[in-house]
């Protein structure tokens, strides 16, 4: 008869479903000020809290959490998926290499950090693109399901997976390294004694985020140009990069990255100190 299934699965779905959520909730406004600096230079100018306060200016507190209910599906999903993939992946690399130590653990943290990300990035793409151009105001009518429908309809799979290449490039680099600085954070915050094992977990989880978002914020930019192109002006990844280089300078490739620095420490910090109090 086949093992019984793990006892923490249960806990990390549910730790990965609240986290999303609550993020979804809480931090979006940073993701719709990121969106907004990415695609208009004007508010890339304005900066974080002036592009904010134009966006509250235009349509209240809604404008800000434009795209909520896309987000937390997103969130909540993805979450829950890396949350439980990685516990597998984690066990079964347990069974297979027995405890590793030193550089060979942060090599199967980087490794494990990125693959988990990976089914996710790509299950929840159509989501991330809905989520995108709500952001921008670009919501279509109807619930989540009809407004995929519609995007299908529309532009096909190629609507549903824009931006996919960007994604991954932004998200399972994002999670490798973020996964690797977490777990040596934490350590190193347990040596010192004395701190919670929660606050030990959202600490490292925020320091991990600020480090692994800068070094993605260029695949993020290109991933939200892309996700807004007209379908018959959209380009290929390289060929985007291009055109936003020659149009806008190496600096358009970092521009919102204090909004989703601030979005994704936050967000880790919030995800892996709820992970820490209901997994362990």
């Amino acid at each position: 008869s086949p093992p019984p299934p793990p006892a923490d699965r249960g806990r990390r779905a549910f730790a990965g479903l609240l986290a999303g959520t609550l993020s979804s909730v809480l931090f979006q406004p940073f993701d719709v000020v990121n969106t907004r600096m990415q695609v208009a230079p004007a508010a890339a100018r304005a900066g974080m809290l002036r592009t904010a306060s134009a966006v509250w200016r235009e349509g209240g507190a809604a404008a800000l959490w434009a795209g909520t209910v896309p987000s937390a599906v997103r969130l909540a999903g993805g979450i829950m998926l890396y949350f439980v993939f990685l516990g597998e992946a984690e066990r079964a690399a347990r069974a297979a290499f027995g405890e590793l130590r030193g550089a060979a653990k942060g090599a199967l943290d980087f490794a494990l950090g990125g693959g988990s990300r990976t089914a996710a990035a790509f299950i929840f793409c159509p989501i991330t693109v809905l989520k995108t151009r709500a952001e921008l105001g670009g919501g279509g009518g109807g619930g989540l399901l009809a407004q995929l429908a519609s995007l299908a309809r529309r532009e096909g799979a190629a609507g549903l997976w824009a931006g996919i290449g960007p994604s991954l490039a932004r998200d399972v680099p994002y999670s490798a390294v973020s996964l690797l600085l977490l777990r040596y954070l934490q350590q190193r915050l347990r040596a010192l004694g004395g701190i919670p094992e929660v606050v030990a977990a959202a600490a490292a989880g925020a320091a991990a985020a600020t480090c692994a978002t800068v070094a993605t914020q260029p695949a993020d930019v290109l991933r939200t140009h892309l996700v807004m192109a007209p379908q018959d002006k959209r380009l290929a990844a390289l060929p985007a990069l291009s055109a936003l280089l020659r149009q806008r300078g190496a600096g358009a490739l970092f521009v919102g990255s204090k909004a989703r620095v601030c979005r994704r420490m936050l967000m880790q910090a919030l995800s892996w100190g709820i992970f820490q109090a209901v997994v362990g």
